[in-house]
């Protein structure tokens, strides 16, 4: 389980990498993919 702080940063990343102008879609999944596999979430 992870901490509050480490929650809270992660969350704060995940928004910003999720809800972004900048980044092309294909970017934005690799984002997510390796934040979820990261967490030990593996597809």
């Amino acid at each position: 389980m992870i901490l509050n702080k480490q929650e809270r940063a992660f969350e704060a990343f995940y928004d910003s990498a999720r809800k972004n102008d900048i980044l092309e879609p294909k970017v934005t999944l690799m984002i997510h993919l390796a934040s979820a596999m990261a967490l030990g979430c593996h597809p």
